[in-house]
């Protein structure tokens, strides 16, 4: 069986409970038990709890948060916000499609850091390169071959960050990037920038987070539960859709709520964040739809288990004249819900 990170487990062979915080290997996952700690143990000697009632019981895992962005592919003269980033630059400028490709680490943040960049090969990790950098510097760190370049499409970085003097705690980076190779063979996919010489293209592994301090100290206690909630997206109550307003019969919205369709890296995020980020971008839609005088908003979540569904009609339960109908069958199937803002 094929456990994820945040499922609860019992032990075959002795009377003890847990949860699945780390997926080791094929074999054996990490797995917090009722005392905090956390211990190994072979897939072969779980079993799935459905109910949820150690979730109350266990200390949850101080897994780190990361928040992300709209698209963290971005462009290279605009590298303003503190982070880790990772460019990719031709050693033939002008030949770039014979070209073979550098490969650079940015640190655009006050801290030093350790790193590793590794590329992913038949399931198995490959680290290509590891050291330190100082803070607001990059590095070389590899080299590809022309031949090797599609090796690019699977990468992973990892960073821990530390000062010498006293600072704010940031949580280590641990991202896997499904790259479209493709994109390094365009000329104009290359940009000059304020950290390398050369042109490049930049992508953004990890922003420098900006939790207040009592969230961080939440975190790093391992109340991940309560972030969680303190965060949650909620409606307002009593919303009224200006039903005194005529709408224009000519606006309409169609979004997308599927997680790829929102996010480029997600694997890191467990189910319940996953529907957070849904519904603040269908909370986004929605206030936009009436503040507009949209006269319809479809809404595309999907069937799944109707998890994403039944939470976007929650929502609306919150706002006044606002019908909500399924969509059209022949055009979503059953995956989509139409709203009327009037």
């Amino acid at each position: 069986m094929n456990y994820k990170i945040g499922d609860k487990v019992r032990f075959l062979n002795e009377k003890r409970e847990g949860i699945v915080c780390k997926i080791i290997n094929k074999t054996t996952v990490g797995v917090i038990i009722e005392d905090g700690f956390e211990v190994p143990v072979l897939i072969s000697e779980l079993i799935l709890v459905e109910d949820n009632t150690i979730e109350k019981e266990l200390p949850k895992p101080a897994l780190p948060i990361v928040h992300p962005i709209e698209k963290y592919e971005i462009a290279q003269n605009n590298l303003k916000q503190e982070g880790i980033y990772i460019a990719f630059s031709p050693e033939k400028e002008n030949d770039i499609e014979h070209s073979n490709m550098n490969v650079w680490l940015i640190n655009h943040t006050a801290y030093q850091t350790m790193f590793t960049f590794s590329v992913l090969r038949n399931q198995k990790t490959v680290t290509i390169e590891a050291g330190e950098l100082e803070a607001y510097t990059s590095e070389l760190i590899a080299t590809f071959e022309k031949k090797q370049i599609e090796q690019l499409a699977n990468f992973k970085v990892d960073v821990l960050f530390f000062d010498k003097n006293e600072h704010s705690y940031q949580y280590p980076v641990s991202e896997i990037i499904k790259f479209r190779v493709i994109k390094l063979y365009k000329e104009k996919a290359f940009e000059a920038n304020s950290f390398i010489d050369e042109k490049a293209y930049t992508i953004n592994i990890s922003l420098i987070d900006d939790l207040s301090e009592s969230e961080k100290a939440s975190l790093v206690s391992g109340d991940l539960s309560s972030y969680l909630l303190q965060k949650k997206t909620t409606a307002p109550t009593n919303v009224n859709s200006k039903p005194n307003a005529v709408n224009n019969p000519a606006l309409e919205m169609e979004i997308d709520l599927h997680i790829h369709e929102l996010l480029d890296r997600y694997s890191h995020l467990s189910n319940h964040e996953i529907v957070q980020i849904q519904l603040k971008h269908f909370q986004k839609a929605l206030d936009k739809a009436i503040n507009e005088r949209y006269r319809k908003l479809i809404v595309i979540h999907g069937v799944g288990k109707l998890k994403l569904k039944q939470e976007v009609l929650k929502v609306l339960t919150s706002y006044k004249n606002v019908k909500a109908y399924d969509a059209s069958y022949s055009k979503y199937g059953f995956g989509a819900t139409e709203i009327l803002t009037n």
